[in-house]
């Protein structure tokens, strides 16, 4: 399944995003894949399941392909937004805790996150299951920008500030060095033969 869903993200056209939707503690995982997704060059952006139904969809263009997050798999705003995004879109990715979820059968590839225990003392809040589904996202986004060799140039494009920014500028400049230092040596090395 998770080669599926490379493929699917993959297969966006020219001018297409991955579109993540969630509501809850799955839409905070939703926003921050979408976030990580952007910054290594996969065009991505996040709609609220919810504000999806009252106008958002109008987002959706033929050809994005839809990653909709939901532990159980029924929450009611986001498979009515995923169907929504398959009226309108290329093609919808579900990570869910079960395969056979409504979300999961409903989507054309499930990403199971299996059972999980939460971590609380009451084993309900949302801790070890938002945990996985982030992990899962950003294999997805890790995955995407190794294959399209997204560089640490296209980096600096996207993420020129903050502390990343800083480290891959000095790391793109130790790079131009060692490059001018071996053009050096080996024109050196041709003067003396």
């Amino acid at each position: 399944s998770f080669d599926r869903a490379v493929a699917l993200i993959e297969s966006v056209p020219p001018g297409g995003r991955v579109v993540l939707t969630g509501v809850g503690k799955s839409g905070h995982v939703a926003r921050k894949v979408a976030a990580s997704m952007s910054s290594t060059g996969t065009s991505a952006f996040f709609v609220h399941a919810t504000e999806a139904l009252h106008g958002d969809l109008g987002s959706i263009r033929a050809g994005d392909v839809c990653i909709a997050i939901s532990y159980s798999g029924e929450t009611q705003e986001t498979l009515a937004a995923m169907r929504g995004f398959q009226k309108l879109s290329g093609g919808c990715i579900a990570i869910t805790s079960n395969l056979r979820s409504s979300l999961g059968r409903e989507c054309d590839v499930c990403l199971e996150l299996g059972s999980i225990t939460e971590l609380d003392h009451n084993r309900l809040a949302p801790t070890a299951s938002t945990a996985a589904a982030m992990a899962l996202g950003d294999a997805l986004t890790v995955v995407i920008s190794k294959r399209r060799r997204f560089t640490r140039g296209d980096f600096d494009l996207f993420h020129p500030g903050g502390q990343l920014g800083l480290q891959n500028k000095m790391a793109l400049a130790a790079e131009e060095l060692e490059e001018q230092l071996l053009v050096k040596g080996e024109l050196m090395a041709e003067e003396k033969h």
